[in-house]
């Protein structure tokens, strides 16, 4: 996941765009490979904290499952 990414949901998510913040999360964790950094892991597991006041949003709860999803690949490829 480039930087930019994970900037940019950050500061979607400070401005209250909590939709557009997860849908750009979710555009990073879809290239899988950066699953592989332990860099950018500590960015999802962050970015899960910060969304998890709002746990019960459908955009959320999808971006969780995805995430677990994509986890549970990356764990089955090693």
């Amino acid at each position: 996941m480039g930087k930019s990414r994970a900037t940019s949901s950050k500061s979607q998510l400070l401005n209250g765009e909590l939709e557009a913040a997860v849908t750009t999360a979710s555009l990073a964790v879809d290239g899988g490979d950066s699953l592989q950094s332990s860099r950018f892991q500590r960015y999802v597991t962050d970015f899960r904290a910060e969304v998890s006041a709002y746990a019960a949003n459908p955009a959320v709860v999808a971006f969780n499952e995805q995430v677990n999803e994509a986890l549970a690949r990356l764990d089955e490829d090693e």
